[in-house]
């Protein structure tokens, strides 16, 4: 299902996504370290630079405007769900979203890229942007509060004509383009979330397979659970080699709609974790 050329890709997709979150840490650490007089070796402490930065939020510092998408992208890599993610469950929610029309839109455009949104497969990677096309085509509606400065809240998710892929643009919400903003809205809206190490995932492949259905969106996510992939499930297989029900996924950046979730996981850590969202409950 899936060649050398796609896992090399996705290796050093992991990496940069994995070297950038770094790189902000230490800009935003040396930032409000400089501006505010707190020791650095004080902020690298992620408790205590999310309490400088709420004080920040609420005070409405000009700071938070100045390092806006540093900070809210910082904000989502490592704030979890106050809720009990692995129970949640809400039956009847989304029961609007159409799995047959999310399954049309993966395959029409998974290679050929829709000429109405921005693509970001030469920067940061499509994956969130087209799995948020996908949950849009399959009638999950926009959110947003009304005040374009918000674009980087995680309650806001949508993308407006005329968005384009450069940072800043308010057209295009933070949580439609990028993986962890992406997870903090979806956690909130899935009817039900499935959170899996891969180590479980790979022995437990035929259960989670009657757990998640063609149109829900999966992210591949590192072993702290930030996520550093997103893609979406387009199908089921038989693995006849390993003898495992398979689920086949689709994304972007890695363009494909053939994707084995069980072999992608054999090449990587088995702490590392699986989160589904369930869009709505069954098909």
């Amino acid at each position: 299902m899936q060649n050398f050329d796609s896992i090399n890709i996705e290796m050093l997709m992991h990496d940069r996504i994995l070297l950038e979150d770094l790189d902000r840490r230490k800009r935003l650490i040396e930032s409000i370290s400089d501006k505010l007089n707190i020791p650095q070796a004080q902020l690298s402490n992620d408790k205590t630079m999310v309490d400088v930065l709420m004080q920040l939020q609420r005070e409405h510092n000009p700071m938070m405007y100045e390092f806006n998408e540093d900070i809210w992208m910082f904000l989502a890599s490592i704030m979890e769900s106050e809720d009990d993610i692995q129970a949640s469950r809400i039956t009847g929610k989304n029961s609007f979203y159409n799995r047959t029309k999310a399954k049309l839109y993966i395959d029409t455009y998974w290679k050929n890229y829709n000429s109405a949104y921005p693509s970001f497969h030469g920067g940061g990677g499509d994956c969130a942007n087209f799995v948020s096309q996908v949950l849009y085509a399959g009638g999950m509606p926009w959110v947003e509060d009304g005040n374009p400065n918000h674009y980087t809240w995680f309650t806001n998710w949508y993308c407006k004509p005329g968005a384009s892929n450069k940072d800043g643009d308010k057209r295009i919400s933070l949580s439609w383009k990028v993986a962890a903003s992406f997870k903090k809205h979806w956690e909130k809206r899935a009817a039900k979330q499935v959170v899996i190490s891969y180590k479980d995932a790979i022995n437990n492949m035929l259960d989670l397979s009657n757990q998640v259905f063609i149109g829900d969106p999966v992210q591949f996510c590192y072993a702290s659970g930030v996520p550093y992939h997103t893609l979406i499930v387009t199908g089921y297989a038989w693995d006849k080699a390993a003898g495992v029900s398979d689920i086949v996924l689709a994304s972007h950046t890695i363009d494909s709609n053939r994707r084995s979730l069980y072999n992608t996981m054999l090449k990587y850590p088995k702490d590392y974790q699986l989160r589904f969202y369930v869009i709505k409950e069954g098909e």
